[in-house]
């Protein structure tokens, strides 16, 4: 039983909150002389990204206003990571973006090893590059299918997923497990790559870049339905984009030239050539055209490692314990969703003083509050498409 001061105390925050179907401005009418309705979107909505609550002002099924409300998943990972030994926060890392992982460790390794004097063995460089390519693919194809399958098409998203499971066979090859990797690691990363796995990778792309226009763009190029739901559905300003600091595939569908891999460019990815992909509509079908072109570099530089290799050590020298000096370190690569930095403060001791993650995703979920309201209730899933949000990087 609830005492009687809890229940009241229920009763208030009930009263407080928006609810489904509870008039928003009943002194606002349209022009119909209709008033405006509170809708609560999520946070347990099957075609939510994640678990995520929009509380919605709809006039008829014109959004009006639209207020994410984050927090859901939250579990503290920069509070976690300040009282682990460095090498012990990589796994945590990987639950950030749990689509993307690798950039994830990568970030986080090369901010720890900007307080360190470590060098990076050429080889291990390369093939954290290699990595973070395929972790990169096996983002952008499944986001891709969740866009389509939000707009009624199932057969991509099946095609999806039967590329990531391949490329997911791989990376437990290469790195012991499926998902959460823990590969990279400070210094280098934990393994070569295993004997013949070289051979593996190229076969695969080669069968990708054969199906990747096919499968994901020959099936959906000209579909009417696609066009109409997503052709100027979440169309967004250049100006705008700079002005709320976006990054990624939302910053370039706008015609923004921005990739840290190319502007800042960070290990192995100094040696490789290739193009930052992007768009002029700055819209919903603009994103997904970005995202088939960044799969497309992705193989190119694959191909380009692989094709130069260099042999050596996989790991460098960073001693038995891992105690930086006393200073600030900051790392940032170019992950799926965009610019993510990590910046640690350590105060000579073996666990960091201070963690901060910096994901795209929290800086592009406040996309929706200005690029919802005017569209349709039915175009959320798309916009939510284009932004392509994970929510255990939101809820960091």
């Amino acid at each position: 039983m609830l005492s009687e001061e809890r229940s009241k105390d229920i009763e208030t925050d009930a009263l407080s909150a928006p609810a489904a179907g509870r008039l928003a401005n009943p002194d606002v009418r349209d022009e119909f002389g209709l008033e405006t309705l509170d809708m609560s979107m999520g946070p347990q909505h099957p075609a939510m990204h994640g678990l995520l609550r929009l509380i919605l002002e709809l006039d008829g099924e014109t959004v009006v206003r639209c207020d994410p409300v984050m927090g859901y998943l939250h579990r503290s990972k920069e509070k976690i990571s300040e009282n682990r030994m460095y090498p012990a926060v990589i796994p945590i890392t990987d639950r950030i973006d749990y689509m993307n992982n690798m950039a994830m460790e990568y970030g986080y390794c090369l901010a720890v090893e900007s307080l360190m004097d470590v060098e990076i063995p050429p080889r291990a460089d390369a093939i954290r590059a290699l990595m973070n390519e395929f972790s990169r693919i096996m983002s952008h194809i499944p986001s891709i299918g969740f866009l389509l399958l939000e707009l009624g098409a199932f057969t991509p998203i099946l095609y999806a997923f039967r590329e990531r499971e391949r490329i997911q066979t791989i990376m437990e090859a290469v790195t012991g497990a499926r998902m959460m990797f823990h590969y990279i690691r400070i210094g280098g990363v934990k393994a070569d790559l295993p004997e013949g796995m070289p051979e593996e990778m190229w076969k695969y792309i080669e069968g990708l870049e054969e199906r990747l226009e096919p499968d994901f763009v020959d099936l959906i190029a000209g579909n009417e339905i696609f066009v109409a739901r997503t052709r100027g559905v979440g169309k967004m300003t250049q100006e705008k984009a700079v002005e709320m600091g976006l990054t990624g595939v939302p910053l370039r569908c706008t015609g923004v030239e921005f990739d840290v891999r190319k502007h800042y460019p960070y290990g192995w990815y100094k040696n490789l050539d290739f193009d930052v992909v992007t768009d002029e509509a700055g819209d919903v079908e603009a994103s997904y055209r970005c995202r088939i072109g960044e799969v497309k570099q992705s193989i190119r530089m694959i191909k380009q490692i692989l094709e130069n290799l260099p042999e050596g050590e996989v790991m460098g020298d960073t001693g038995r314990r891992i105690r930086p000096d006393e200073g600030d370190g900051f790392g940032r690569v170019e992950s799926a969703r965009g610019e993510y930095a990590v910046h640690i403060v350590s105060d000579g001791t073996d666990t960091p003083y201070r963690v901060h993650y910096r994901t795209p995703c929290t800086v592009n979920m406040q996309l929706l509050q200005e690029i919802v309201p005017g569209h349709y209730l039915p175009d959320i899933m798309p916009i939510m498409g284009l932004i392509d949000p994970v929510s255990g990087a939101w809820d960091k």
